[in-house]
């Protein structure tokens, strides 16, 4: 919960920091402390498509698949460049979501 306040006020305005924090608690299995940060970087900026994959995956850890599929679905929807590794993650994140969803 330190980090969420401390990001917050090192870097107002700025989504970057509380999306990175929540990318290291999801590759440390930490989901709920993951989800405050992502849901803090998702409330500063809205529209970025990797906040939108990490909620995805950190749904898809917790076996969770329709909700990973609605969030990974929202973001191939922001993302712009079909030719660009984000998409091509993205979609493949979703691709599996499919998978499990059968």
């Amino acid at each position: 919960m330190a980090a969420y306040r401390t990001a917050a006020r090192l870097f107002p305005g700025c989504h970057l920091a509380s999306l990175y924090i929540g990318m290291e608690y999801l590759r440390m299995n930490n989901f709920k402390a993951a989800m405050l940060q992502l849901n803090q970087a998702k409330d500063i900026c809205s529209t970025d498509p990797l906040i939108f994959n990490e909620i995805g995956v950190c749904y898809y850890k917790q076996n969770l698949f329709y909700e990973a599929q609605e969030n990974l679905g929202i973001a191939l929807s922001f993302c712009k460049d079909s030719n660009s590794s984000t998409y091509e993650s993205i979609l493949l994140n979703l691709a599996h979501c499919y998978r499990k969803n059968k």
